[in-house]
């Protein structure tokens, strides 16, 4: 089944593929491409940051602080279900 398979390893090759002509331009692009990545995603996370902040939150009217829950001796889950 291999046996008609020919492997090819020349540089004029990954050129006429990838459309480029050296490793620098494959590596530029590719950090490029990274990097503008990287730039989305922290963009994505201060904007959910700034939203998760500005979230309300359940507060007691006494103290202005969220409720300190706590569960019984012996218990290890507990199921809130609203439906």
């Amino acid at each position: 089944i291999f046996l008609g398979i020919e492997e090819r390893t020349s540089v004029d090759d990954a050129d006429a593929v990838l459309g480029f002509d050296n490793l620098s331009s494959i590596i530029n692009s590719m950090l490029v491409l990274v990097g503008a990545t990287l730039v989305f995603f922290l963009i994505g996370a201060v904007f959910s940051a700034r939203h998760a902040k500005k979230a309300p939150t359940i507060r007691l009217v006494s103290t202005n602080q969220p409720p300190e829950l706590s569960i019984g001796m012996g218990i290890t889950w507990h199921l809130f279900n609203s439906h």
